[in-house]
């Protein structure tokens, strides 16, 4: 069990790094600058930012989560996101979010730990997790500052160059390998890791898994880095179990800004209610397979102290999950046409303990479920089941990196059911297996049936799928613009990347 203790110290040294001590004797020292911060709470501050604020996850949910039609019926998920309108705010909100604190936060740690024998294995995690955001913008943006970024109180950089996306790329890999080379038991150890709780094998394991995941990013653009990279990655170590998931686990604490708490969680779910639905393309994929996530993900609940479960009701009602779900970018007010089979839900009597009530469409279709909504959800920054379906992924493409497509496949989807225990799901094993054996890879199928289990593994993660896309194009079924509404401003095409802020036109134009 993690110590939840770490994302105290965070906060306190968030609080810290951005008030810093308010009065100096000494005129030389900076006053706003703390100059005995412990690098370790530091780490743990670059770990929780993340996944924490509520506003923040609800930008993402828009761009790029409207993208993915995993999700809709909330307002701007489908007006921006689903219908491909261009908001120059949500384009800027990762911008504007990531560059002063958490790559901030990332650069000074690697930077301040810099040839210390005492904090080599921090210095080598904050490589990494500077990595993992770095990846993270880049993969939104293109190209940006990267090599210049956050470097104003080390070297003066004030305005950071553009650096070419290949070159950054080029870089995660050197830092992942030699990060994941510089780890040293005999040295001082991670004290407030959130991560892994100090284990250095498995932030080793990490390095090398998040090096194969961007090295699969480059099948189209690079086909021959990434056999290398990736076969690479593959020989010095990856994980090997849901024991090496890397993850925060987050306070149960329902509130619009609370730090500690899961903030996608806390967007799903506001009071008793969600304006979020589960897409008709999500819950009908989870359904021809009889996969045991369907139930994790989503289900339909009435607004009451409880959130009354009535999906059984429904079920026996309509007959199919997929007959009471949303279809990707509609509105349950203003459903503009029908999508395939699925046809425009009305107001139905049940009877509910006894007594018959009358549920709104609203309240039929399905909602985030109780695991996805609970504020003391984890957040899953890389699961050892993407690591398997990357790994059949690369060995469908001819790449050496042991295992066949098919064991890596099944491996795969036993750990991406198996990983819901950490959100409290309950397994049940037959059902398990059943789902296992009846669901093998078909030949001439491969690539699209793995990709199509990582846009359903990445639905909470709406940057991994949106990326996964964009390297296969794949699922080829899931994942296109209905341009069900006017106002398309795309070309009708799903973008492949987003805008950057206006404010850099005027902040950094050269």
């Amino acid at each position: 069990m993690k110590n939840i203790k770490y994302i105290k110290w965070a906060l306190c040294a968030t609080v810290a790094l951005f008030m810093g001590s308010c009065i100096d004797d000494d005129l030389n020292n900076d006053p706003t600058a703390s100059t005995q911060m412990d690098p370790n709470i530091q780490l743990t501050t670059i770990q929780l930012l993340p996944s924490t604020n509520s506003d923040d996850w609800h930008r993402y949910l828009i761009y790029p989560g409207g993208f993915m039609n995993q999700w809709s019926n909330d307002w701007a998920t489908v007006n921006y996101g689903g219908v491909g309108q261009k908001n120059d705010s949500y384009f800027a909100h990762m911008w504007d979010v990531y560059y002063p604190s958490i790559i901030r936060e990332a650069v000074d740690i690697v930077e301040r730990t810099r040839d210390l024998p005492e904090y080599q294995n921090v210095h080598a995690a904050g490589r990494i997790v500077k990595v993992e955001n770095f990846l993270r913008l880049t993969d939104y943006y293109g190209d940006i500052p990267y090599f210049g970024a956050g470097k104003a109180y080390y070297e003066g950089i004030f305005k950071p160059e553009y650096d070419k996306q290949e070159d950054i790329y080029n870089d995660f890999f050197k830092e992942l390998k030699e990060a994941a080379e510089q780890f040293d038991s005999s040295k001082p150890g991670l004290t407030a890791d959130i991560y892994f709780n100090g284990d250095l094998n498995k932030w080793k394991k990490y390095a090398n898994s998040l090096r194969l995941r961007i090295a699969m990013r480059l099948i189209k653009v690079n086909p021959e880095r990434a056999k290398i990279e990736a076969e690479a990655a593959a020989s010095s170590g990856l994980m090997t179990s849901n024991a090496d998931i890397c993850y925060v686990q987050h306070d149960n604490v329902q509130a619009e800004f609370a730090a500690s708490s899961n903030g996608i969680a806390n967007r799903m779910l506001r009071d008793r209610s969600s304006t979020f639905r589960i897409t008709s393309e999500l819950i009908g994929t989870l359904e021809s397979m009889n996969d045991p996530r369907l139930l994790f993900y989503g289900g339909s609940y009435l607004e009451d102290d409880v959130r009354t479960d009535i999906t059984p009701l429904l079920l026996a009602y309509y007959g199919k999950y997929k007959d009471f779900t949303l279809p990707a970018q509609q509105f349950s007010w203003s459903y503009d046409k029908p999508f395939e089979d699925i046809k425009p839900l009305s107001e139905i009597t049940l009877n509910i303990n006894g007594t018959d009530t009358k549920v709104s469409a609203l309240l039929q279709y399905m909602q985030p479920s109780k695991l996805v909504s609970k504020p003391g959800s984890p957040y899953i920054r890389m699961s050892y089941a993407e690591v398997e379906f990357l790994l059949a992924d690369a060995v469908q493409r001819g790449y050496n990196v042991g295992g066949t497509a098919s064991s890596h496949y099944k491996a795969g989807l036993e750990a991406a059911v198996r990983q819901w225990t950490l959100f409290g799901a309950s397994i049940n094993e037959p059902t398990l297996t059943t789902f296992l054996n009846s669901n093998i890879l078909t030949s001439g199928n491969e690539l699209n049936q793995i990709n199509t289990q990582l846009w359903v593994l990445h639905f909470l993660n709406p940057f991994e799928t949106w990326a996964n896309w964009r390297r296969t194009g794949l699922p080829v079924n899931q994942v296109k613009f209905h341009n069900y509404h006017a106002g398309n401003q795309s070309g009708g095409q799903t973008p492949r990347r987003v805008q950057y802020p206006v404010s850099e036109q005027t902040s950094n134009p050269d």
